[in-house]
């Protein structure tokens, strides 16, 4: 912003001086004779540049408007990566508590089949099925919980927060 405004201001006229007087020999009196002195007044304009000026402040502020759509761009990617991460957190949060709720079934299956079991109204394979499904109800949960804390440290990542 400060260049488009600096590549502008080269479009105004600009205005210098300058005055010099002198003695020839050391200040003795005020008003001596043998001083001089002179000044000058120096205007430049512009207008026979080229457009040079004017094509370097349009540049500029097409640098600027480019600057300001990148800013806009990456904060509209900070948003999305910080939405998407809170959606996988909590999807993963609630396949937690589907998987525990799994792994309560399993439980209660494999209880079911080692009490048919020993009353013999079952086979073996029964309850090795029970206690397979309870083996993958288990190890589904803990996937489960690693996959939430894992989805839990991307939203803190990218929502700049401090695990």
């Amino acid at each position: 912003m400060h260049f488009s405004r600096a590549q502008h201001e080269q479009l105004l006229p600009t205005i210098s001086g300058l005055a010099r007087w002198a003695s020839p020999r050391r200040i003795q009196r005020l008003l001596h004779p043998d001083w001089y002195g002179a000044a000058g007044i120096n205007i430049g304009i512009p207008i026979f540049e080229g457009f040079k000026f004017r094509a370097q402040a349009a540049e500029a502020d097409l640098r600027a408007k480019a600057s300001d759509e990148q800013s806009r761009v990456l904060i509209n990617r900070i948003v999305r990566d910080v939405r998407t991460a809170w959606l996988r957190a909590n999807t993963a949060q609630q396949k937690m508590s589907v998987t525990a709720e799994l792994l309560q079934e399993a439980n209660t299956a494999l209880d079911l089949a080692d009490t048919r079991y020993r009353l013999g109204l079952s086979s073996i394979v029964e309850l090795s099925q029970a206690q397979l499904q309870q083996t993958q109800a288990q190890i589904a949960e803990a996937n489960a919980r690693f996959d939430y804390e894992a989805d839990l440290a991307a939203l803190r990542f990218q929502s700049g927060s401090q695990p």
